[in-house]
C-alpha cells in the first residue's frame, strides 16, 4: 500500500497535485505548472536524498514528498517534508499516519537525526497541527510571509 512513486504514477500524482493546489488558499495564488511537477517527480526518483511515497490501494489516495539535507552548520542531517496530501474523501482513514510513518522510517535509514514538517498550505491548519502533535511532533518555529 505504501511505496515509492514510479514514473507510471506521474499522471495520477499531477492530478492529485492539482487538487492540492486548488484546495490550498495559500498556494492557489500562484500559477500552476505541470512541467514543474514532472521535474519534481523525476527528482524524487533519481535524487538519493529525496523521496515521494504514495498510498496506493485501488488507486493513489495520498502522497508525501520529502528530503534529507545536512544542517547549514553541521554534517548532521535533518529530514523535511515538502508536502503531505491525502485525497479529501480519504482523510481520517489513517493514510496520512501511514505515509508519515513510512517517511520517518526512510529518514531514519538516511541517518537523519530529526524531521521537520510544515503546515503552510492553509488546508485545515488546526487539524493538521493536531495530527502532527498526535504523532509526537512539537512546534519549534514560526513562518512569516509578506506579499510583494
Amino acid at each position: 500500500m505504501i511505496r515509492p512513486m514510479t514514473l507510471d504514477d506521474m499522471p495520477d500524482l499531477i492530478r492529485m497535485g492539482k487538487k492540492f493546489y486548488e484546495e490550498s488558499p495559500e498556494y492557489k495564488r500562484f500559477s500552476f505548472n505541470e512541467d514543474k511537477l514532472h521535474t519534481l517527480g523525476h527528482w524524487a526518483i533519481t535524487e538519493p536524498d529525496s523521496i515521494c511515497i504514495v498510498y496506493d490501494k485501488n488507486g493513489i489516495q495520498g502522497m508525501m514528498y520529502g528530503m534529507v539535507h545536512e544542517q547549514y552548520f553541521s554534517l548532521d542531517k535533518s529530514a523535511g517534508e515538502l508536502f503531505l496530501f491525502v485525497s479529501q474523501d480519504r482523510r481520517g482513514a489513517l493514510i496520512g499516519k501511514r505515509l508519515v510513518s513510512a517517511f520517518e522510517a526512510w529518514a531514519h535509514s538516511m541517518n537523519a537525526i530529526d524531521i521537520r514538517v510544515g503546515v503552510s498550505a492553509g488546508i485545515t491548519p488546526d487539524r493538521v497541527v493536531g495530527f502532527y502533535k498526535a504523532l509526537g511532533y512539537t512546534s519549534n518555529a514560526t513562518m512569516l510571509r509578506k506579499e510583494l
